[in-house]
């Protein structure tokens, strides 16, 4: 699937901040990403640089929405909006369609608006302190359509909750119907964030209606996903990368997953390995995984909850011989890099959502280790946004 000439481009492309491909071929948008990579690593020596893996489909890929709410003035009103930020970060937009996200969560975003306004709820402004809604989050499970919806509010008292969580269940049921087509709706959220902070969700959640979470398969592996845990939010695409990271585990390997979130790659690769050990900070991704050890009945594989610096130094001499990384996009950190470093390990798989944050952790870990290979993945199409994995092999071993 690609966008030739002639193909609608979204009404909102150039303004919004959310694309930057939507104008070009899809195989142009590739080689463009594939070429930049190439730049920001042509100096490493000896450097294997494979080719891109584009996205099964470059559209509707997005089954995670986080759209925080803006407002717009007209006359003495203030009109709630919902959409992303302008390229600029100076205004939301009000979002009318997207051609990166998943239809079944437009539709839900374009409910939750007109509900909002209903109800009169007002946008939070960070400077009067003033107003109620922060951000629109909802998750859509690729396998089975359910969806999970959270409103994150500046307050805990959302006003009448009873009543109004009612009127927004309708008002969602009314806009995506009843056929399955755009999904099923399974649960709605009052995220609490009171903080003044770039983070969209805060740690306390309230249940309006439903449940808290989706069911969602990875290959024969089934998660409980709520709003907070990672997990990649292009499904379509996903087992790409894990093969990626599955085809570099030798036979009985034994493993430590570090930033492992709900053990999604854990469980990929564990059919390879002797052991996998993930280390993960947030708590409801830690349990979240411990639950789906137990109803996936995986023996090879164990969780520990806390910082990756914290824990990894623990584990030292345990006969690890492979490190998985998969970090948020500011990537290790001198700390973790140090640790690492102590550590001896044979093989690094470091999954990196910022290309920029992977060379600067090449830099650290350069000390004793290879960079391998570097093997691009299209999980962003659309956007500036380009995966990579990359392979370090350790110096004093080869």
């Amino acid at each position: 699937m690609t966008t030739s000439p002639g193909t609608k481009i979204c009404t909102h492309f150039g303004t919004c901040g959310g694309c930057n491909y939507l104008d070009i071929d899809y195989t142009k948008e590739l080689r463009k990403k594939e070429q930049n990579i190439k730049e920001l690593f042509k100096t490493y020596r000896h450097l294997e640089f494979r080719t891109i893996v584009p996205s099964p489909s470059p559209e509707y890929y997005r089954h995670k929405i986080q759209l925080p709410f803006g407002r717009r003035n007209i006359a003495n009103k203030t009109l709630l909006t919902l959409g992303l930020f302008n390229k600029e970060s100076t205004f939301v937009l009000d979002q009318t369609e997207c051609q990166i996200q998943d239809p079944g969560l437009t539709e839900i975003a374009l409910a939750v608006k007109q509900w909002a306004r209903r109800e009169g709820l007002l946008p939070y402004n960070e400077k009067s302190k003033r107003g109620m809604m922060k951000y629109l989050v909802a998750r859509k499970s690729f396998s089975t359509g359910e969806i999970i919806l959270g409103i994150v509010t500046a307050k805990e008292d959302l006003p009448h909750a009873k009543d109004a969580s009612k009127r927004l269940h309708t008002a969602i049921q009314n806009r995506i119907g009843k056929t399955g087509k755009f999904g099923k709706i399974v649960g709605i959220i009052q995220n609490i964030n009171t903080k003044h902070t770039t983070m969209a969700l805060g740690r306390e959640e309230h249940l309006l209606w439903g449940r808290p979470y989706i069911h969602e398969h990875f290959g024969k592996h089934k998660f409980r996903v709520g709003l907070s845990t990672f997990l990649q939010v292009n499904p379509i695409q996903t087992p790409s990368l894990y093969n990626l990271v599955l085809d570099e585990i030798e036979p009985n390997s034994r493993v430590i997953d570090a930033y492992s979130g709900i053990g999604t790659i854990s469980f990929w690769i564990s059919g390879n390995c002797k052991e996998v050990m993930g280390i993960e900070e947030n708590p409801n991704s830690h349990k979240t995984a411990l639950e789906s050890v137990k109803f996936n009945k995986i023996h090879n594989v164990r969780f520990r909850k806390g910082r990756v610096a914290e824990v990894l130094p623990t584990l030292f001499g345990k006969n690890y011989d492979t490190l998985v990384l998969d970090p948020p996009r500011t990537g290790l950190g001198v700390e973790v890099a140090e640790t690492i470093l102590g550590m001896g390990f044979k093989k690094i798989v470091y999954v990196s959502c910022d290309p920029m944050s992977l060379r600067e952790d090449t830099n650290l870990l350069a000390r004793q280790y290879f960079l391998n290979s570097v093997q691009p993945v299209d999980m962003f199409p659309r956007t500036d946004h380009v995966e990579t994995v990359a392979v370090f092999r350790n110096k004093n071993l080869t």
